[in-house]
């Protein structure tokens, strides 16, 4: 209200304001001053809001009273009626204690007359009471036989032993009374055969329920032979649950066997779908440990916690409780080996050691060992046992390992073998024919386009050997990754070094390289390393030889360093030589001289491959040499007039050995590019600037035209063959290049396309030299030997980048041999030979 607010903002300034007649608030309020200073200083519009305004307030002010009086009024109400309730429960409650009173009056004065009657007589009444109970003890006693043969009849055996064992103490104590004597003795006679028959059933029974070895106990039975007797009895039983588990294994095997054979039978297997690894280790383990974790709680009620009820000291009874714990502990890692064997068969069986889930693998090792060290070493009471324990985990831990360790050895030697078989298979359509003289453009275009592969096939299987080694490196990774590798709690920096350097390096990664090492050794090559000494005779072909030494090489010079770099990475440790010692080594670093050792190994084996791959393509050439001199007739050979085929088909067959050679093995220097045969022209024209008179220009130096050497020449025309002194010379000269000169063919061997075609060209060269000492010439003979000798040298020099100084002098040697074994040693003209070299 205004009136209100007024009054409220002038009280703090003016006390006296709060009696003004003119506020509507105040107590000294005047109706009559207030309406007359309203009609005084208000006009008639402020007037009527004002009246509107008052008689708002008024309705409020009505409103809110009613509430109040109602409010009020409700509450008085019930306080009336809470005050007239309670005046009638004081009533009530008044009476009562009345009541109370008067009965404990009553009950006191009874209360002491019957203490006056009865307290003449109070130690009667005691008396007379503990005479009672004796009596019933008694009559208890007396009856005792006869109660326990009844039981006995009944076969109620433990009411029996319960009633024997409540009244013994009884017995023994009055046992000197003759009447309690016998009837003790009659019990004992009642119990033994209770024994007897208990004992009986123990025996004959399986499988012995807890009950009856607790009556026996209670009878006081050797507790050593029970506890031997019931873990033997019950042995059985809790070896079911692996008896099953191990058909299931069984199951699974043949299933797998079995998915391979026939569409109806892959229809069944799809039905039964086996457990994986870790549900199958959850499975086994539930169903087995829950049972003899049940067992050992029995076998510990029963033997252990139990307190014997036979009196003896506790000396003799704490060694009866500790020969039970020594029987429960031995029987324990007995059952508990028996369930590891199995385990080891599950880890190593082909339908679960093979599951390529490593992830997976690696739970089920590690669900096991949890449980196994949870659950296992709160039964083991001794240290012994605790260790024996631990030895069997940290053993099936190993085994798990290596287990899969062999899985990646098998997987990878498999993919690999695949891998060359396939080779192998791709290599016999674009083998260069030996057999047949007919190469045609088609074949040939063939055969340099399925070439252009032979690198990449090397690098194919480099790559997937490469790439299986180091996933398997990241796969035994995971055995680190997210697990304490229980066993190893609190040891697992420990058990990391030990598992990437016994385990992944040696146990994996070099045993992987021995199992290439031996497998080349005994597949491919033929000679032992320290042999020089190699035979020609090869079921391999020759192409794949030289593909194996590069991937050899390859493997040994690249992949190797990366799959080290891989494994150091991987597994945080640095491979190092170990120069300083064993003793100075450090802990995060392996001794890496087994891996040098190996690869020195590899480039022994990659060499004898080369030099298997030489001696089989020098031997295909000069076996064709050998039968094209051997099956001719020298003496009656007619005028030359062309280069014999033989000597075409193996420049052919060198042209294809070079393309070969070239794909995978490049010399340093660039090579002179190889002319086509159809080219000779172009080449003699190459060789134009050669002087006529046999010296070498600036380009290279070889001789135009081969010669025989001026000293064989003139031994041939001063001693004729027929003469004496010729042939004496001769043989001579032949003994002393037997025993003086020795070609070797692999010296200063390299994996360099110019030391193999060097060493092929050896190889055909050499024998070409031995077929000629065996024959004997005439003048078109020689004349034809030197036809084919120039034809040789002008291609032969292309294959090894010019460097034809040991052709140049094998050539000579050949040419001179055949002139000292010509019967008319007359030489055929340097242009004529030119003529027909260009000719063909």
């Amino acid at each position: 209200m205004d009136s209100s607010k007024s009054t409220s903002n002038s009280q703090p300034n003016n006390f006296s304001s709060t009696y003004d007649p003119t506020n509507i608030d105040s107590p000294g309020f005047d109706p009559e001053t207030y309406v007359t200073k309203l009609l005084r200083e208000s006009r008639l519009t402020q007037l009527i809001d004002k009246e509107q305004l008052l008689t708002k307030q008024i309705k409020t002010l009505d409103n809110e009273m009613q509430t109040l009086v109602y409010e009020n009024y409700n509450k008085f109400i019930s306080a009336t009626d809470t005050i007239r309730q309670m005046k009638k429960d004081f009533k009530t409650m008044e009476d009562e204690m009345t009541h109370l009173i008067s009965t404990m009056s009553t009950i006191n004065s009874n209360n002491h007359q019957i203490h006056l009657t009865l307290d003449n007589r109070r130690q009667e009444i005691r008396k007379l009471t503990s005479i009672h109970l004796l009596l019933q003890k008694l009559q208890y006693l007396f009856q005792l036989p006869n109660k326990l043969k009844e039981y006995a009849d009944d076969n109620q055996y433990d009411l029996a032993v319960n009633t024997y064992t409540k009244a013994l103490k009884a017995l023994q104590k009055y046992e000197h009374i003759p009447s309690f004597n016998n009837i003790q003795q009659t019990c004992k006679e009642t119990m033994n055969n209770i024994r007897d028959e208990l004992k009986l059933r123990f025996d004959q029974q399986q499988t012995t329920s807890s009950n009856v070895v607790k009556l026996l106990l209670q009878l006081g039975e050797s507790s050593d032979y029970l506890a031997q007797q019931y873990l033997s009895q019950n042995k059985q039983r809790l070896e079911q649950p692996l008896e099953l588990m191990k058909q299931q294994l069984i199951v699974a095997e043949n299933q797998l066997g079995s998915t391979s054979s026939t569409t109806t039978s892959n229809v069944v297997t799809q039905q039964i779908h086996p457990m994986d690894i870790l549900e199958f280790v959850d499975t086994s383990y539930s169903s087995y440990i829950k049972n003899l974790h049940e067992f050992i709680e029995s076998y510990e009620l029963l033997f252990i916690r139990n307190s014997s009820t036979i009196s003896s000291s506790p000396s003799i009874e704490d060694e009866y409780k500790e020969r039970c714990k020594k029987y429960l502990e031995e029987y324990l890692l007995e059952l508990y080996s028996n369930y590891i064997k199995f385990i080891h068969d599950l880890f190593q069986s082909k339908y679960y050691g093979q599951d390529d889930d490593i992830q997976l693998y690696v739970r089920a090792i590690d669900r096991f060992l949890r449980r196994s060290s949870n659950d296992i070493y709160k039964y083991l009471f001794t240290q012994n046992a605790l260790e024996k324990m631990r030895f069997m985990l940290d053993t099936f831990l190993t085994f798990a390992i290596e287990c899969r360790l062999k899985f990646y050895h098998i997987y990878i030697d498999r993919r690999f073998h695949d891998q060359i078989i396939e080779l192998r298979k791709s290599l016999t359509i674009i083998q260069p024919s030996t057999t047949t003289n007919e190469h045609t453009q088609s074949s040939s275009t063939e055969h340099q386009q399925s070439q252009l592969n032979l690198s990449q096939c090397v690098d194919k299987i480099l790559k997937q050997l490469t790439n299986d080694i180091k996933i398997t490196f990241q796969n035994l990774s995971i055995f680190l990754d997210g697990t304490e590798m229980i066993g190893h709690i609190g040891k697992k920096n420990v058990f990391i070094k030990q598992f990437a350097k016994n385990h992944v390096w040696n146990g994996f990664f070099l045993t992987l390289l021995h199992r290439l090492i031996t497998y080349f050794e005994h597949e491919y090559t033929t000679a032992s390393n320290n042999s020089t000494i190699i035979r020609h005779e090869q079921s391999s072909p020759p192409i794949l030889l030289l593909m194996l030494s590069k991937l050899i090489l390859d493997f040994d010079s690249s992949s190797i360093p990366y799959l080290c770099t891989v494994f150091e990475e991987k597994f945080n440790l640095i491979l190092e030589n170990n120069q300083r010692g064993d003793n100075q080594k450090s802990g995060s670093s392996i001794d890496r001289s087994k891996l040098t050792a190996i690869q020195k190994q590899f480039s022994i084996i990659a060499k004898q491959l080369l030099k298997q791959y030489i001696c089989s393509q020098g031997y295909t050439l000069s076996q064709m040499l050998r039968k094209s001199i051997e099956t001719r007739d020298w003496l009656n050979t007619i005028e030359p007039r062309h280069v014999r085929s033989v000597m075409k088909r193996i420049i052919e067959d060198l042209t294809q050995i070079d393309k070969q050679v070239r794909m995978l093995y490049n010399d340093q220097q660039s090579s002179a590019p190889l002319p086509s045969l159809s080219s000779s022209y172009g080449r003699y024209y190459h060789r134009s600037n050669l002087t006529s008179g046999g010296a070498r220009s600036s380009d290279g130096g070889r001789r135009t035209i081969i010669m025989p050497r001026s000293s064989a020449l003139d031994r041939t025309i001063s001693g004729g063959p027929g003469s004496s002194g010729g042939s004496t010379g001769n043989l001579q000269l032949n003994f002393h290049k037997v025993f003086s000169e020795k070609l070797d063919i692999f010296i200063d061997l390299q994996f360099q396309k110019t030391s193999i075609l060097s060493s092929i060209i050896k190889l055909l060269l050499k024998t070409y030299l031995e077929c000629i000492r065996l024959k004997t010439f005439s003048r078109y003979g020689l004349q034809q030997v030197q036809v084919d000798i120039n034809y040789l040298y002008n291609y032969l020099w292309s294959f090894v980048n010019n460097d034809d100084r040991f052709i140049t002098s094998l050539l000579e040697e050949i040419v001179s041999s055949t002139a000292m074994r010509c019967l008319d040693p007359i030489l055929m003209e340097a242009s004529v030979i030119t003529v027909i070299c260009e000719g063909n």
